[in-house]
């Protein structure tokens, strides 16, 4: 399988993180396979975000959190801030967070950063205030995006 643009930068970089993680997938779980999918993905087209969906029951297995953009002031050409848990970076070291638009719906969007300060990022450019950002869970979401599985 061929992967472009994000996916790709995506898979390289997952593919060396899971693989130096010595994580095995023999026993990584006791559940019984089921035959729901937790994550649909909805390409948008080339170089393109996709619209990512979670079900119900993925959404409690991923544990997913959101929090939202928040408002900063006093400091030129900063706007916005997030938790630097919400960021995610490609192969390239473009930065990223996942909002999330409607309940257990997740699309990328880019984050152009000014600075970080502790758990803090504040951001030249990014989501609106307000917007819901992923700052639990957000690495599933790039592996289901780039299409990553944990057999991989």
């Amino acid at each position: 399988m061929k992967l472009r643009g994000f996916a790709a930068s995506f898979a390289a970089l997952a593919s060396i993180t899971l693989g130096a993680s010595g994580c095995s997938e023999a026993g990584a779980s006791n559940e019984p396979p089921t035959t729901d999918t937790a994550v649909t993905v909805e390409s948008a087209g080339e170089d393109e975000p996709a619209r990512l969906t979670v079900s119900e029951r993925g959404q409690e297995r991923l544990g997913l959190r959101t929090e939202s953009v928040r408002a900063i002031s006093g400091q030129p050409g900063v706007t916005e801030a997030v938790s630097y848990s919400a960021v995610v970076y490609d192969a390239d070291g473009k930065s990223w967070a996942y909002s999330s638009p409607s309940p257990r719906t997740y699309i990328r969007v880019p984050l152009e950063i000014n600075s970080i300060t502790g758990k803090t990022v504040l951001l030249k450019s990014g989501p609106p205030v307000g917007t819901q950002v992923v700052v639990v869970g957000a690495p599933e979401l790039v592996g289901a995006e780039a299409g990553i599985s944990g057999e991989e």
